[in-house]
């Protein structure tokens, strides 16, 4: 019985630190052409988003598709103050790039909880609009927060992982 409740005890407790939410299941070709932008950052962590969207773009390398970055530095995303001019420059600039989908997404947590574990928490979302119509085919969101070992960069790579869609050879 003991046994039983300590079993139901952690697995209730391990599940309750992650949470990915698809919109939207779709399978997407990867014999297309992609490009992926810098996030938007809604966090206190400065360049969250630049952080966030290279782990993005990393995880989709393994998928072979074509991505065209337009991931910038620090300095490009200084001088940004409206995210839908920043989104709307990004996609002219895919399409002059030739893509025909754009990968963005937004930060929502990036930090390590204070306290004596310091444990990672991160959150944030992936949209893929296709840019012939400016249509969001695709979005999902995830979070989640790790054990004191492990760095943000590691739990936001797990979140990768399953937020990113399925390709399709």
């Amino acid at each position: 019985m003991y046994k039983r409740l300590i079993l139901i005890s952690f697995m209730i407790l391990f599940l309750s630190c992650s949470s990915i939410v698809n919109k939207k299941i779709v399978q997407l070709p990867n014999n297309k052409s992609y490009a992926i932008s810098s996030f938007w950052n809604y966090t206190e962590t400065p360049m969250a988003g630049l952080r966030a969207s290279s782990i993005v773009e990393s995880v989709l390398a393994k998928e072979q598709i074509e991505i065209k970055s337009l991931i910038g530095g620090s300095a490009d995303m200084e001088t940004v103050k409206n995210k839908k001019i920043f989104l709307s420059s990004k996609k002219e600039e895919a399409k002059r790039l030739g893509a025909e989908y754009f990968i963005t997404g937004d930060v929502q947590e990036w930090r390590y909880k204070t306290g004596i574990d310091g444990e990672p928490v991160v959150s944030y979302s992936i949209k893929v609009i296709d840019l012939k119509d400016d249509k969001v085919i695709y979005s999902s969101i995830g979070a989640k927060s790790g054990w004191g070992h492990k760095s943000i960069g590691v739990v936001a790579q797990e979140i990768a992982k399953e937020l990113i869609p399925n390709f399709i050879p």
